[in-house]
């Protein structure tokens, strides 16, 4: 039986499509979320949980317009703006990171944002003493999304591997610290990550 889609309002789409997140049923949430961005139009949530969806999937371009979408719409809906600077990062986009990354200015440093941020434009400026002590300052003060945390360690070891003494020859070969194979996540249904 198909569902007539139009009954549901926004809230109950966002919430329909981060439990089809959570199941990894990607394809449903976008269709639900899709709908949803184009009867909704200025809610933020929908566009922004589809641009995660849609950079989990591989779509950068359709997640980067999403996220600067609902960056657009609600400007306090942080998170977003951040994965939006680091799709941006991910896509070799160093200076439409730090662009969108003005976004979190008005941040406090008791928020996690701020001092990813710092630790990813230390990293985009080869300053990996820096960015070590930005991204593991971020990860002490983020208790509430693990899965970031994580997203911010394997970058961390990337910078740890490519700043440790190596041979001669293996220096060669030895990759820059590089986001570009970083997923990103749908933080989105978060109420503390969203907004701080």
């Amino acid at each position: 039986m198909l569902m007539d889609l139009s009954i549901l309002d926004a809230d109950e789409i966002f919430q329909l499509a981060l439990n089809l997140v959570s199941d990894n049923q990607h394809a449903e949430a976008i269709a639900l979320l899709k709908d949803g961005a184009t009867r909704y139009r200025s809610d933020a949530r929908l566009h922004y949980l589809l641009g995660a969806e849609y950079a989990q999937i591989g779509l950068y371009d359709r997640a980067a317009e999403s996220l600067e979408t609902a960056a657009a719409l609600d400007p306090s809906l942080h998170m977003a703006v951040f994965q939006l600077g680091l799709l941006r990062l991910t896509q070799g986009q160093p200076d439409k990171a730090i662009s969108a990354w003005k976004g979190l200015d008005g941040l406090e440093d008791t928020s996690a944002l701020p001092h990813f941020r710092k630790g990813l434009e230390h990293l985009i400026a080869d300053e990996f003493d820096a960015c070590r002590d930005s991204l593991k300052k971020g990860m002490e003060i983020n208790t509430a999304l693990p899965a970031l945390n994580h997203d911010m360690q394997q970058i961390l070891d990337r910078v740890d591997a490519a700043s440790a003494p190596q041979p001669a020859a293996a220096e060669e070969a030895q990759p820059a610290p590089a986001t570009g194979s970083l997923f990103m996540r749908g933080y989105a249904g978060h109420d503390d990550s969203t907004r701080h």
